[in-house]
């Protein structure tokens, strides 16, 4: 642990490129995936209260934050939980307990599905049921092209969509059942959302459209870990989160409820792997 209870910095050698992550706290290992397109620096929250209990190690995705992107354009979530599989692998790492928030929840699920007995259980939030007809609705216009301009509009177009992110979804439409009500996010954060897209740079939809992909029902089949799914008042996908439990989910896969405000999905987070 380093001071003052910040996450310390590593890298993991794999065969497609290094795997940069956070890590903190000691204990059975317990692995973190970010949303997209984010990076392991979104789980510094989940990193401080897990710490105590668990040794928490944040992994930034493929192609996000400071992890090489895959050498070759992946075609399937399975690319993506291959190499973080392997930096485990590198860290010594053979069991975990593991955490996916949204792109993060749809890697976990791949990397549990092909490797049951490596995760001891699995806790995921912001993650839904889209159906084919809202998938093929929304796809083109949820992953513009934000390559640079000279006149630098997509940086305004970038600062739009993060925006857009904390208070709509899909975060283009206008239409009130897909509006969430609450106050506009402090400046900060938009800022933070904004930076990770130009980190990403023009790919940072590889892994998203993928894991925007695989938000379906048909994601939990085979599922054998045991796993708690968050439902969450506040979040952004919290229609969709109903619509996947009305689905019906395996029976390793209980529900936990929690409230609108950040402090509460935390909580239920903890408790869930405290359980």
């Amino acid at each position: 642990m380093s001071p003052g209870g910040r996450p310390l910095r590593f890298y993991a050698q794999t065969p497609q490129g290094q795997v940069h992550g956070r890590r903190l706290g000691h204990g059975a290992p317990l692995v973190l995936l970010h949303p997209s397109p984010l990076s392991s620096a979104f789980m510094a929250p989940h990193q401080a209260a897990l710490a105590a209990r668990w040794r928490t190690l944040a992994l930034d995705t493929p192609g996000y934050g400071q992890s090489d992107p895959l050498p070759h354009p992946p075609t399937e979530l399975e690319d993506y939980a291959q190499v973080l599989l392997a930096a485990l692998d590198n860290l010594g790492i053979d069991r975990f307990a593991l955490f996916g928030s949204a792109t993060g929840a749809q890697i976990a699920l791949v990397m549990a599905r092909q490797t049951p007995g490596r995760v001891t259980r699995m806790v995921l939030d912001n993650c839904g049921h889209f159906s084919e007809a809202e998938v093929a609705a929304w796809e083109a216009r949820y992953f513009p092209d934000l390559s640079p301009q000279e006149d630098g509009s997509h940086l305004t177009h970038t600062w739009e969509i993060a925006q857009r992110q904390f208070t709509a979804f899909p975060w283009f439409s206008e239409a009130p059942e897909h509006r969430l009500d609450r106050p506009p996010p402090p400046a900060a954060q938009v800022q933070s959302m904004a930076l990770h897209y130009q980190l990403a740079g023009e790919d940072y939809a590889r892994a998203y459209r993928l894991a925007f992909r695989a938000e379906r029902a048909e994601s939990f089949h085979g599922l054998e870990v045991p796993t708690t799914l968050i439902d969450w008042a506040g979040s952004i996908m919290r229609a969709h989160t109903r619509t996947l439990i009305e689905a019906g989910l395996p029976a390793c896969v209980r529900v936990r409820t929690a409230d609108a405000s950040p402090d509460a999905r935390l909580r239920a987070i903890v408790e869930a792997f405290a359980d």
